[in-house]
């Protein structure tokens, strides 16, 4: 990591850029965590380890006390499962349930019976609404790794219910520390259409950069210029009107998850500050160099599995230094109605304005997109 110490708006100092990257594989989970206090429970029930990688403070549940902190719409983990694991079978008494395949394929069945299922290979995320009964099984020899991302309403809770036969032998401590319970109730019906909507194929996605020129005219190689080389929007807040508002499907409000795909070289998006929300990367593959500051002052390496969040009104980027493509989850989450407006350098908008005319300006205004950072950051 460069040793700056910045000082500049805008950038991270050298200490905050290593307090903001968790690494895999401990993520620096602490040992006071539930899931590491309580780890053969937890693993008995969703059939491997669960690790914490992003929670907010004072948050509950099983992925609280994470190392990095965000926003409280939103917390994030890892499910790791061993070949031929699987999971006891729960719902989510408020989250709905973004779970992205990161490492082998798993198998999720859903609905009262669990008779439906879907297969997630590299990269797919399925969406599981808040309610709907499901179980995770690794269907393969080889090891399984998930990252799940819970997203609640306002004053929701992160709290797992499991079927009444599976917590036998659990402490009322575990329980309320792991934020989980039991019953006999089969959980919501839920339309396997419904579910096979809220599922995402990596294969089949398609770049923001298309939609924005269909749907504002603006031109794909200025949208290019301002993102990663194609950035993926997964699933968006209802209502978003921003750059990923075509995503596949909507959720909650407070967050919105994509995935960046860099060519090898300085294909990342110019440095740029988020005004109200934290966004996070997780690397999927290759390696990565974080930087921040409108100059890239300070910058931490980021290795596949890394999680690193940048806050809000900081200026980042990355730059793919692994010589093949690589790609990262991205994750955004902020206040209940974020309006997450991205703001870029000035002398960016002018060169836009010399590129593609003065009112290509306005056109990314529309999409929350501005060329006043040093304004908003008072840089």
């Amino acid at each position: 990591m460069t040793q700056t110490n910045a000082t500049r708006p805008g950038a991270l100092s050298s200490v905050q850029m290593t307090q903001q990257l968790a690494s895999f594989p401990t993520y620096q989970s602490p040992s006071e965590a539930p899931a590491s206090r309580f780890e053969v429970e937890a693993s008995a029930l969703w059939g491997g380890r669960l690790t914490p990688m992003m929670c907010a403070a004072g948050a509950k549940g099983r992925f609280s006390k994470a190392a990095l902190s965000c926003p409280a719409t939103a917390c994030t983990g890892a499910i790791e499962l061993a070949g031929g694991a699987k999971s006891k079978a729960w719902r989510n008494r408020d989250a709905i349930e973004n779970l992205v395949c990161v490492e082998g394929s798993v198998e999720v069945a859903f609905g009262p019976e669990l008779a439906d299922s879907i297969t997630l290979d590299l990269w797919d995320l399925v969406s599981i609404p808040s309610g709907v009964r499901h179980e995770i099984r690794n269907l393969s020899a080889s090891a399984a790794r998930l990252v799940a991302v819970l997203s609640i309403p306002p004053f929701g809770s992160y709290d797992a219910i499991f079927d009444e036969s599976a917590g036998a032998n659990l402490s009322d401590e575990a329980r309320a520390e792991l934020g989980i319970h039991f019953d006999s109730s089969k959980g919501e019906t839920v339309d396997p259409a419904v579910v096979a909507g809220r599922t995402t194929r990596f294969a089949t996605l398609v770049p923001y950069k298309k939609d924005l020129n269909r749907t504002s005219g603006l031109p794909p190689e200025a949208t290019e210029r301002l993102s990663a080389g194609s950035v993926y929007p997964l699933i968006v807040p209802e209502g978003h009107v921003g750059r990923s508002r075509t995503a596949p499907m909507y959720g909650n409000q407070g967050l919105y998850i994509s995935i960046a795909e860099c060519t090898a070289g300085d294909d990342g998006p110019p440095p740029h500050a988020h005004s109200d929300t934290q966004e996070s990367f997780y690397v999927l593959d290759g390696s990565f160099d974080i930087c921040t500051g409108f100059d890239n002052e300070s910058m931490v390496p980021a290795r596949p599995n890394d999680l690193f969040a940048v806050p809000n009104k900081v200026m980042r980027t990355f730059r793919n230094t692994s010589g093949k493509p690589g790609r990262l989850l991205v994750i955004i989450q902020g206040p209940d109605r974020m309006q997450d407006t991205v703001s870029f350098s000035r002398s960016i908008g002018e060169e836009f304005k010399t590129r593609f005319g003065e009112d290509i300006i306005s056109k990314y205004a529309d999409i929350r997109m501005t060329f006043d950072a040093e304004e908003r950051l008072g840089a």
